[in-house]
């Protein structure tokens, strides 16, 4: 919307609406209620993380011990590489300005692909040439063949992100937007079990080249689904003004703590693929609870930056929403706890039974960060999402020495104390951030200039639309799906 025009596009009608004045008597799939929406947004994200847990078991039992630490190595570069470059906060500014601007993806990106290919070849070039140097006393191919792997994994992370970006920017249906992070992993999972019972037993390589395959095939038909152009050259986004939105959200689109995959990667770097396949049976079970904070993020972050307007109700707000995520996480934990040993003995085999101790802290250490993630939101719902960002800044450094510190004692135990440690200490000062911040002035998109670079896009009645500060706060946490 064009600060100078007063008139509104037709076929962009979707993004003018007020929402103090919604369509009477009907009710739109693409923008459900309260309830429904957080149904979509925690159960497409407990079942990916449901998917990813099977498919851990499934190459868990195809390749034992060492070859589940190549792969979970593989795919921790790979995510790595992404969440420090595009794949990080860039899907979330191509959210923002595709829905402030109300274009098309094919529009506004079309002319920045070719030139964020480039700039993706980078990154996954150095993660494929690190695995190169951890897998150094390897012989063969086979560690060629996987820096390969991480390379093109790299970028279909990135691509996948920003495509769910895209679709949410557009308003598209939340449904397509669930589908889009869940039928990857549906895809893997499924072709894996039916080799699986049929007897089939892929090697490292193999594998992640099925698995790649499967997620390419997924989101290459999953690209029809955006909106079709309209070829107008005034709907192009600015790279630039793309690049600055980015670079102001980054910390905390990423949230190195454990969105970087660091633990992950420092235990096969530093203690091997036989300690990390280990490890990633810990972690996999410790993902069921992971997505629960990031969910509950999803949904409280929205209420929070809406209710500015009354510090008296906003307030009661975050308290409901802090004691209901803290009773709920917690109750989530403790069932798993239980089921641990048996859930190791029975799905992953008894040669991963040594990980069961580091199972039940990593357990207790992803419940606190979970809890960590719904005190971020709050902040950033408050428009202080930069403390949060210097908070994680500064304990993502002590994460480090920990996971070091363990691994030169040969302790996966060790390293999960590391990262429950630095939940305690970051919902500790998170903590004190949320008591001191207090309820500000409704957010400003202060990077979110229209075309004639006039000021922030808003509507007449100077009001901020919901629905653009409800997909900010999809952007913010679509990582996490």
């Amino acid at each position: 919307m064009r600060a100078t025009e007063t008139r509104v596009r037709p076929a962009k009608a979707s993004y003018a609406v007020p929402p103090a004045e919604p369509a009477a008597g009907r009710t739109s799939r693409t923008h459900p209620s309260a309830g429904i929406a957080m149904l979509m947004i925690v159960g497409s994200g407990m079942l990916t993380q449901l998917l990813t847990t099977i498919t851990g078991i499934l190459s868990a039992r195809m390749l034992g011990v060492e070859g589940r630490g190549q792969i979970v190595l593989v795919a921790s570069l790979a995510m790595m590489a992404s969440q420090l470059t595009l794949g990080g906060s860039l899907p979330n500014a191509v959210t923002k300005q595709l829905a402030e601007r109300g274009v098309t993806a094919r529009d506004g990106l079309r002319h920045l692909v070719m030139r964020w290919t480039r700039w993706a070849l980078v990154p996954s070039a150095i993660a494929g040439g690190y695995f190169l140097i951890v897998e150094k006393s390897s012989h063969g191919v086979t560690k060629y063949t996987l820096a390969v792997i991480v390379l093109v994994m790299a970028m279909q992370t990135m691509m996948s992100r920003i495509l769910a970006g895209a679709m949410l920017g557009e308003g598209a249906d939340l449904i397509h937007i669930a589908l889009t992070s869940v039928l990857p992993q549906a895809f893997v999972t499924a072709v894996l079990g039916v080799a699986f019972l049929a007897g089939v037993r892929w090697d490292a390589v193999q594998l992640s080249l099925v698995t790649a395959t499967c997620i390419f095939i997924v989101l290459f038909s999953r690209l029809r689904l955006l909106k079709k152009p309209t070829r107008e050259l005034s709907d192009q986004l600015d790279g630039h003004e793309l690049f600055l939105l980015a670079r102001r959200t980054h910390i905390g689109s990423v949230g190195p703590i454990d969105g970087l995959s660091i633990d992950r990667t420092l235990v096969g770097s530093l203690l091997g693929s036989a300690q990390l396949g280990l490890y990633s049976v810990a972690f996999a079970l410790a993902g069921l609870t992971s997505i629960l904070g990031g969910c509950l993020a999803m949904v409280i972050l929205p209420r929070v930056a809406v209710a500015q307007r009354d510090p008296a109700t906003e307030r009661q707000l975050v308290r409901r929403w802090l004691l209901l995520s803290a009773g709920l996480i917690a109750a989530v934990v403790a069932l798993l706890e239980l089921m641990t040993h048996w859930v190791i003995r029975f799905a992953f085999g008894s040669e991963f039974l040594p990980a069961t101790a580091c199972a039940h802290w990593l357990l207790a250490a992803a419940g606190i960060l979970d809890f960590r993630r719904v005190l971020i939101a709050v902040l950033q719902g408050r428009n202080r999402g930069g403390q949060a960002s210097v908070i994680e800044i500064a304990l993502t450094p002590l994460v480090v020495a920990g996971i070091v510190l363990a691994a030169v004692h040969h302790s996966l135990v060790g390293v999960s104390l590391a990262m429950a440690g630095a939940g305690v200490a970051g919902c500790l000062m998170l903590g004190v951030a949320v008591i001191r911040s207090a309820s500000g002035a409704r957010y400003e998109p202060v990077h979110a200039l229209p075309r004639g670079g006039r000021g922030p896009a808003r509507f007449a009645n100077g009001q901020e639309p919901i629905r653009l500060a409800q997909l900010q706060a999809a952007a913010e946490l679509q990582g996490m799906l």
